[in-house]
């Protein structure tokens, strides 16, 4: 082998290594690149409806849990009724697809209504617009039907804690079964504004917890 043919054969070897540690490194590049696409930013949530909190991050990837503060508010049973007030993930912050984010909810403050003053020549038992107690129970019933399709058992008869004619609407507390859609049952209070009348009852508010 002469001198010539020496210095050819090293710059060969020199590139055919360079050649290699470049491929390693596109490898590598790539990993981290797909790697860093696993991750996912946070959406805030804080602020809005539990249930609208839990299918925007659910739609992300993300696993949700519901913690409710204070503890002596009750389960969550119907999402709608609580705000979230905390995420343990902050908003902005990219963390893996499928991590478990928590959300910390509170009970929503249902609005009352002002109570109305009945005539002296009413029926007590009837609001002004002709609805009775049954009458109004009855339709709180079937609305947690409606919004309970997993499984719902108002105690509309054995079970009520409150009726109230509140001149013009009717409010009535009673307790009540429920199960959602993750097959959780829980028994809980219900509390349900009816307004109309016997013919045409219509619930304005409806809360459980």
């Amino acid at each position: 082998m002469t001198n010539t043919q020496r210095p050819t054969r090293a710059r060969d070897l020199l590139r055919a290594l360079v050649a290699i540690l470049v491929g390693f490194g596109l490898v590598l590049g790539g990993a981290t690149t797909a790697h860093a696409a696993d991750k996912v930013k946070t959406p805030k949530v804080v602020g809005q409806s539990a249930d609208d909190a839990r299918d925007k991050l659910e739609d992300l990837g993300f696993k949700v849990k519901l913690k409710a503060k204070p503890k002596s508010a009750g389960p969550v049973i119907l999402e709608s009724n609580w705000k979230v007030s905390k995420q343990s993930v902050k908003a902005g912050k990219k963390v893996k697809e499928g991590k478990k984010i928590t959300l910390t909810v509170k009970k929503k403050t249902a609005t009352s209504s002002p109570t109305a003053t009945a005539s002296p020549t009413a029926d007590p038992a009837m609001t002004t617009a002709g609805l009775d107690s049954a009458h109004a129970l009855t339709a709180c019933d079937r609305y947690g039907d409606q919004q309970f399709p997993y499984g719902w058992k108002g105690h509309v008869f054995l079970g009520v804690l409150a009726s109230e004619n509140q001149g013009d609407h009717y409010f009535v507390k009673f307790e009540a079964d429920v199960t959602n859609a993750y097959n959780a049952t829980a028994s809980g209070t219900a509390e349900c504004t009816v307004g109309g009348s016997n013919d045409a009852p219509v619930v304005t508010e409806f809360n459980v917890y």
